[in-house]
């Protein structure tokens, strides 16, 4: 009798599993990578032709493999990581499936070299397509070379759908600066068709590696991270300030125990540590390493192993985030100079400033000219004309220029002024008031520095906070719906809705059972107002399911107030009392998060007195 259900042949199953491995050179590299680092390398050579299209080589100095061991390593699930099923809940290395070499090799032609002693006598192997061609012993020192050459020559459908050569180059490099910030001990060195791309020797700590893949320039706006909740988590790392952002979320590195992952409850506690810091389509550059329990994590829910599963993934997300908001919440950078004053050595070759004007200075803007490199200098008449040095713990003196900056109900007679006791204050309390420019801006002198302040982001981040704070002391304001709203759902949604009722109830939702799959809505938080509470409710259930918090809701509410605080604050064009703006300061002082309005906008920008006489070509 005929059956329909067959076997699949050994090389079929091979290249099946090679399709959920290897998608193109970069998961090749990737799956090489994480084995050279699970065999103790400390010297890591990745070659590449033609993006990986043509050879993919990494060469290592880990422990390498004895013939027997590196006959296995060809077979299917074979792996020296994992012994028990009770392995698979404390991993500790990077790979464990035992499936990587065999996979590449089914859809490739590939040579093993590899050595385990110091007698220099090593194995080679040479397969094609999954099928062992030749074996032969070599001299060789101790470590592994792999060498991954045609990639998909057997497989043509999969071959045309790898792109140029410079983009499959970019996801490879892509893939060993993960390995490379998440493994600073370890030298790296990427080549590209003899040219080299990476050279990246061993460093003391992840700030050093930072530092030579994403650019030094970027280490005085990172913020250093180390928290600890007990001995069951653990988060180190670097964090931009608020003033560092990319347009894409490409520079936001989070690694578990050691691993690069992608998971979305990660990446939302990252955002959410940011809440009400940037504008909208901005990221933070962020380099996150989070140690916990290998039995609180599981890796094994992907075949690429980018995304992980936490057996408390609430715990996980407010860990995170909340230690984010503690790091920025103080916003000390704020008394920071932005640029550091150039060593006089290198004045010459310090970068230009990158100074933000106003459209509306039309009058005032410099001319085009005076944005040449910082190593032009004007006449030699005006470079004669150098000023004595100031005392020690003296401060520039400014002209008065006060009264050319005011507008009608304006009061900057005391120009200098200084609250008393601000030694003892907070850092906008400290400065020094020199006027208001285009009733929209405040004009203080910090040191030697000029610092220009949003007056409406001041106030707006000032309502918000207070409103915030207003709205989470006691308890949630319900309204009472006239007609209750039933809420026919799917399984998924009623099941969350009805495991979280207590949880809704505490933020101001009324829900009962109205029979099956449906619910009654009386009653919503009174801060919502006319919004589409039925949506709202399902999706803070979802929510609440997925990751054990009230983002949704928060969101929305957050919303509200700052319509509310946007609207019931200083605006731009409108002129201000110096008593008022004494009054502004003393409020920001008193708050957090006060470096940027809710919407993410700066409050304040900085100008040394460097940038200033740049812009006079006195420097």
């Amino acid at each position: 009798m005929e059956t329909k259900i067959h076997i699949l042949p050994e090389e079929l199953c091979n290249k099946i599993a090679a399709g959920e491995v290897v998608e193109r050179p970069s998961s090749v590299v990737k799956e090489l990578l994480e084995n050279a680092l699970d065999a103790g390398a400390s010297d890591i050579l990745v070659e590449l032709e033609a993006g990986g299209k043509r050879l993919i080589r990494i060469t290592d100095n880990g422990c390498g493999m004895n013939r027997q061991d590196a006959f296995l390593s060809f077979e299917r699930h074979a792996t020296s990581k994992i012994r028990t099923d009770t392995d698979l809940f404390a991993l500790i290395t990077l790979g464990f499936r035992g499936e990587a070499l065999a996979s590449i090799a089914s859809v490739s032609r590939l040579q093993l070299k590899t050595c385990d002693n110091d007698n220099g006598l090593g194995q080679q192997i040479y397969a094609e397509g999954g099928k062992i061609k030749n074996a032969d012993e070599i001299g060789l020192p101790r470590g592994t070379v792999i060498e991954v050459r045609n990639l998909f020559f057997n497989l043509p459908a999969r071959k045309k759908f790898l792109r140029k050569e410079q983009t499959e180059l970019g996801h490879a490099a892509d893939v060993v600066t993960k390995q490379a910030l998440a493994n600073p001990t370890v030298s790296f060195r990427l080549k590209h068709n003899d040219r080299k791309m990476l050279d990246l020797r061993r460093e003391k700590g992840v700030r050093e590696r930072v530092a030579a893949l994403l650019g030094r320039s970027l280490l005085p706006d990172l913020l250093l991270v180390e928290s600890q909740n007990g001995d069951d988590l653990r988060l180190t790392g670097l964090i931009s300030q608020p003033q560092l952002t990319r347009s894409a979320a490409s520079h936001i590195y989070t690694f578990i125990n050691g691993r690069y992952i992608r998971d979305r409850v990660v990446q939302h506690a990252v955002m959410d540590g940011y809440r009400h810091l940037l504008m909208k389509g901005r990221y933070p550059v962020v380099v996150l390493f989070l140690e916990i329990d290998p039995a609180q994590v599981d890796v094994n829910v992907h075949p690429t192993k980018h995304e992980v599963r936490f057996r408390e993934q609430s715990l996980v997300h407010d860990f995170i985030a909340k230690n984010l908001q503690q790091i920025l919440r103080p916003a000390e950078w704020l008394e920071r100079p932005t640029f550091e004053p150039p060593d006089e050595k290198v004045e010459n070759h310090s970068p230009e400033p990158q100074i933000q004007i106003s459209e509306e200075v039309q009058g005032v803007q410099p001319h085009d000219s005076v944005r040449e490199p910082a190593g032009y200098y004007s006449h030699p008449a005006e470079n004669c004309q150098h000023r004595q040095p100031l005392p020690e713990g003296a401060e520039p003196r400014f002209v008065d220029a006060s009264q050319p900056l005011q507008r009608s109900g304006n009061d900057f007679a005391d120009n200098q002024y200084r609250l008393p006791g601000s030694e003892a204050s907070g850092f906008f309390t400290r400065l020094q008031i020199l006027g208001q420019y285009h009733q929209s801006y405040i004009l203080c002198q910090d040191g030697a520095d000029l610092i220009l302040i949003d007056q409406h982001a001041a106030h707006e981040r000032v309502g918000f906070e207070k409103l915030r704070h207003a709205y989470a002391a006691g308890t949630i304001p319900s309204q009472t719906l006239l007609f209750p709203e039933v809420l026919e759902l799917d399984f998924n949604s009623a099941t969350a809705l009805g495991d979280q009722q207590q949880e809704l109830a505490g933020l101001g939702f009324q829900i009962e059972p109205f029979g099956g799959k449906a619910f009654a809505l009386k009653a919503i938080p009174q801060l919502l107002g006319n919004r589409d509470a039925v949506k709202l409710v399902v999706d803070v259930a979802l929510e609440l399911e997925r990751i054990g918090r009230t983002g949704q809701l928060r969101d929305s509410i957050d919303e509200i107030l700052i319509l509310m605080a946007c609207h019931s604050v200083i605006r731009a064009n409108q002129a201000l009392a110096t008593v008022e703006i004494k009054a502004l300061f003393q409020e920001l002082d008193k708050i957090d998060f006060k470096a940027n309005c809710p919407h993410g906008r700066p409050v304040m920008q900085r100008m040394t007195l460097t940038e200033v006489e740049r812009l006079f070509r006195r420097q």
